[in-house]
Order: structure tokens, then sequence, then C-alpha cells
């Protein structure tokens, strides 16, 4: 168990040690120069940092950072919110949806082969932004964004991050459009030679289909919740049952909870301690156990992120598995 580690942005860390973590959040969102007006934007260290404080004082310990390379993420500015408020947060490679990128980001004009190469150089030499570092700063999984439909995603990068899963041991976190053709992207990973249980499909709580959800989790994929605190998803009446129901049918080890908070206004109220005090609270209220309760809320999604660091045995009749997350 010991050699399971979960990469943070200050290093390694057991993956045991770490316990409540918000599955899918943003920490940090520079502006980005020709994208979308509407993509959000998270840069103000002051109202940031005592908010991570208040985290961990509720008995929040880590934060996934799903903001990769060219759309806003400052790994710099990560490694020192960490630092400052003691909150474990994991960084990305990977890539998000277009409309967060200018209209020159090389990204989207890349070969599977050479997004292959940027993604891996990411994974072994650490995120581009902090290779001026003493020890620069390496991602604990990718991020991946989806579109509607698997036709209108980019193929050329999925083909690459899947081969730089396999070759890192990388999770792979999968924005979706609300849950939209999941099938067909497990599909398309499988293909690819990529297991189940290496992917997290994202915003799935959006379509709250209890029958797919239950195909999901029993083909072992991570599925993640994160509208607890968006109205217009309407949570009382969506995610909170189809949370419940998959934990009376026995599902509860293929879903990890989250905020999504890239919006700064979400930081302000409820905030990210909201995932301790409401979420949490709320566990407790339904009369969710509480081995149910840490897995939902940390040890699902560390499990996924965690890499065995054995080296691999040479014998192959006694091979080590090192694309496992830890158990």
């Amino acid at each position: 168990m010991s050699s399971f580690t979960v990469q943070t942005v200050t290093g390694p860390v057991p993956a045991q040690e770490i316990g409540a973590t918000d599955a899918h959040s943003h920490l940090w969102i520079d502006a980005v120069p020709g994208a979308d007006p509407a993509a959000p934007r998270l840069d103000d260290q002051e109202m940031l940092l005592p908010r991570l404080e208040e985290y961990i004082e509720a008995g929040g310990e880590a934060i996934v950072d799903c903001q990769p390379h060219g759309c806003g993420r400052e790994a710099n500015r990560l490694y020192h919110l960490s630092k400052s408020s003691g909150v474990k947060i994991i960084a990305c490679t990977g890539f998000h949806r277009r409309r967060y990128y200018g209209p020159d980001s090389a990204l989207w004009r890349m070969t599977a082969g050479e997004a292959n190469e940027f993604f891996l150089e990411e994974a072994r030499e650490g995120l581009i932004e902090t290779r001026d570092r003493p020890l620069p700063v390496l991602p604990g999984f990718i991020k991946i964004a989806a579109e509607q439909t698997l036709e209108d995603s980019p193929l050329a990068l999925f083909e690459a991050v899947a081969d730089a899963s396999l070759k890192s041991s990388l999770a792979l976190e999968m924005h979706t459009e609300r849950g939209a053709n999941i099938e067909r992207f497990l599909t398309f990973f499988g293909d690819h030679g990529l297991p189940p249980e290496r992917l997290v499909f994202c915003h799935v709580d959006k379509r709250p289909d209890l029958g797919l959800h239950r195909e999901m989790a029993q083909a072992g994929v991570l599925l993640e919740y994160d509208t607890f605190f968006r109205p217009k998803y309407e949570p009382e009446k969506n995610v909170w049952p189809l949370l419940l129901q998959m934990i009376g049918a026995g599902h509860s080890a293929n879903v990890a909870l989250a905020t999504d908070m890239a919006e700064s206004d979400m930081w302000t109220d409820p905030g990210p301690v909201a995932f301790i005090t409401s979420i949490g609270r709320r566990l407790d209220e339904e009369g969710v156990g509480a081995d149910q309760k840490r897995a939902l809320l940390g040890s699902n999604i560390i499990t996924r992120l965690a890499v065995n660091n054995e080296p691999t045995d040479p014998n192959p009749a006694n091979p080590v598995n090192n694309s496992q997350g830890a158990s």
C-alpha cells in the first residue's frame, strides 16, 4: 500500500495519507487573450487563500485542479496556494474545450503524435510554466474535454491522451457536456486500450439517468457529481436523489463528489468549505455510513489518481502492476 502515491504540486504524497478531496474544482485561472469572453477567471489570491484556509480548518485536505495548460493554468500559483494554505493541490496536464483557448493556440494544430509527446513531456519533466523551478511541478492526472458528440470532439487529442495515460499511469478526468454520449466515449477509449478504471467522467449528474449511471459504474468508470451548488440543475430534484439511489444500489465506490468552483462568486458563496460543511453534513443527515462517506468525499478519487511507484519486476512470472490505483 505504501508504494501508492498521488502527485501533488508540492510532491508525491502516500495515497493513504490523503483524506477529504474535492474531486473536481478550479483554484487559479488566468485571463486568456482571444478566448471566449465568458470564460471564467480566478486570479485574486487575496480572496482565494482565506477560503482554502477555511477548507483546511473544516477538515478538507486536497483539491483536484482541472485547469490544463493554455487556458489559464498557472501551476506556480497553485504551488504557492498549496504551500500557504496547507491544501494538497493536484494539478493536471491535458486540454480543455477549444473555446477556452486563444485563436493562436498551438494545441489545436498538433497531430496526435505531437500532442502525445507534449503531454508525456509535462508528465515526466514537469508542467511547462514551472520548469525554471529547482523542482518543477508534476501533474497528478490528465484533464480532457469532450464536446456534445464523439464526432465533434478532438479525436487526435483523445488518441494522444489515451496513449499518454497508458505510458504515464495517469488517470483521465474528462469534462462531458452534461454527460452526453459517455457510452460512446467509454467505447472509444476502450478501443484504444484504456481500461475503464482509468476514466473519470465529470458533470454526469447533469444527466440523472440512474440506469445509465449504474451501467457505467458496473463497467468500472468513476462518475463525478458536482451540481450541489448550481440551482439551475435543481440539485434537490436531481443530484441528491441520484446519489442516494446509487449508494443504495451498491455503487458508492464508483462516485466521487466535487464542487467545480470555476467562478469567483462560487468561491465567495458557498466557498470550497461547503464541500465539508454542506455536502458532508448532508451525507450524515441522509444516514450515509462513515466508510461510504469517506469514499465519496475522497478515497474514490484518490484511488483513481494513485500510482504504484514500485519498480516493475523483471521476472514475468511475478509482474508488478503499475497501472492500478490504491485499494
